[in-house]
């Protein structure tokens, strides 16, 4: 099973707040080039799933909007 678009959020929000973090305490002046890789890739993945999950809400509503029709007619 696959991790919810809620899921990626937090996971990011809390890489976000570690880089964030270690940039203040001057560890790291920039964002390395693998965190940016990463940190879109999972922004992508999320945003991928949030699509699918949408797009599969839309089939079950309109499949049973037919069910309905079809049932009154």
């Amino acid at each position: 099973m696959g991790r919810k678009p809620e899921d990626y959020a937090r996971l990011l929000a809390s890489t976000l707040c570690k880089l964030h973090a270690a940039e203040c305490r001057g560890a790291s002046p920039l964002v390395s080039e693998d965190s940016i890789r990463v940190i879109s890739e999972t922004i992508a993945a999320a945003m991928e799933e949030a699509r699918q999950i949408h797009i599969d809400e839309e089939r079950a509503a309109m499949l049973e909007r037919r069910e309905r029709i079809h049932l009154h007619s």
